[in-house]
């Protein structure tokens, strides 16, 4: 079986009736890749010339240099290409008017790994919304959601909760890919903008997709970092290292004060399903408890087709919450430019998680309810499924 091409090993065949002669910016980082492992900068500046005006750049910069959140990316002239670097994550999530002086489209490849956090789809519909009204064509070189289509996990977020993590009514996991997910935002914002979308090809919505892996940013690394990444986001919004500063950024869980056999111990006693906790100790280089050893579990998972990431991350917290009382911390503003709602409630897009986990009430306690949320969506989203 061959392996499914993305948009951007379509595009090629099908630039000159897409694009044109038409003046264009790109919206990509530098690793991302063709299924022969050319960078899509370089496939579209040979492919657009001259026309090809400008890159804009997403969080972690061009490069992917850029560890952290609120770390900005400067805008730069990349030297080798030959071209303007402009950063929409730097003094601003938004683009200066001047950028749009002499495009005529915009080509978008984002790198998404299916889950709702992860900024760059969120940060694309922020942008759709900047330009609605305004005339540019969006032309989406899809990729496979990494992840499958079929499973989806954790609550929808709210709109009272919408940042530059949630832009939409979505859960965590959200089983769609790039181009679905922003075509229902030009239908749920009410959006004045031509969208277009360049489909993947030889992808179902069953299989998840592990080629052309490269590193969309640096603590996403592999496929394995994607797997457990819906429910190892949640340790952002706590004193818990998520593993960064190691070479096994959310696949390790811990802080100073856990004991790992411990919590390794009460994890096992769950029965979680295509999932094995493994007692650690570990010293992150950086970020949080930054040269201090970590006690902790490292996340593996010898079931993908049954883990369910959210529902293990969870309850990893809630005992960390429930065991060390006086230890354990909600972590503070600011994430991701919002200054005074807690983190917690914007990566999961309500206060209903931190409520329960305050609670101590078991997943199974809250699932009904966010299952309810989940068919919902599913309903609302079924529109602009472009892949069977």
């Amino acid at each position: 079986m061959s392996s499914p091409l993305n948009g951007i090993d379509v595009l090629p065949g099908a630039y000159r009736r897409i694009i044109g002669k038409r003046n264009i910016a790109l919206v990509t980082g530098s690793s991302n890749i063709d299924s022969g492992g050319r960078p899509t900068c370089d496939v579209v500046r040979r492919l657009a010339g001259k026309r090809l005006q400008a890159i804009w750049s997403l969080q972690h910069g061009f490069f992917a240099d850029k560890q952290d959140n609120m770390i900005a990316s400067p805008s730069s002239y990349w030297q080798e290409g030959g071209l303007e670097v402009r950063s929409l994550y730097g003094d601003s999530l938004l683009p200066d008017e001047r950028w749009l002086e002499g495009i005529e489209a915009l080509l978008v490849d984002p790198f998404d790994v299916g889950t709702r956090v992860y900024t760059f789809v969120n940060h694309l519909v922020m942008l759709l919304r900047w330009l609605s009204g305004r005339g540019v064509e969006v032309v989406v070189l899809d990729r496979p959601n990494p992840l499958n289509g079929r499973v989806i996990e954790g609550p929808v977020a709210r709109a009272d909760h919408f940042s530059i993590v949630a832009q939409l009514p979505v859960p965590m996991r959200h089983g769609l890919t790039a181009g679905e997910f922003l075509s229902c935002a030009v239908s749920y914002h009410g959006l004045d903008v031509p969208l277009t979308v360049v489909k993947a090809q030889g992808w179902s919505r069953r299989d998840c997709f592990h080629g052309h892996w490269t590193l969309p940013s640096p603590n996403m690394p592999s496929f394995a970092t994607a797997m457990v990444y819906p429910g190892a986001v949640l340790l952002e919004g706590t004193n818990l290292s998520e593993g960064r500063g190691t070479t096994r950024p959310f696949e390790l869980a811990g802080a100073p004060f856990i004991e790992p056999l411990r919590l390794a111990t009460e994890l096992r006693r769950l029965k979680l399903p295509g999932v094995r906790f493994v007692p650690m100790f570990f010293k992150p280089e950086f970020s949080k408890h930054a040269g201090r050893v970590c006690g902790g579990v490292l996340v593996q998972v010898p079931d993908p087709g049954r883990f369910r990431p959210f529902r293990a991350y969870y309850e990893l917290i809630r005992l960390a919450a429930r065991r060390y009382p006086g230890k354990f911390k909600w972590q503070a503003p600011p994430y991701e430019f919002e200054f005074k709602r807690l983190p917690i409630d914007m990566i999961c897009g309500t206060a209903q998680v931190r409520r329960a986990i305050d609670k101590d009430l078991p997943f199974a306690r809250i699932r009904d309810g966010i299952e309810r949320g989940i068919d919902a969506y599913s309903e609302a989203v079924r529109p602009f499924l472009l892949y069977p």
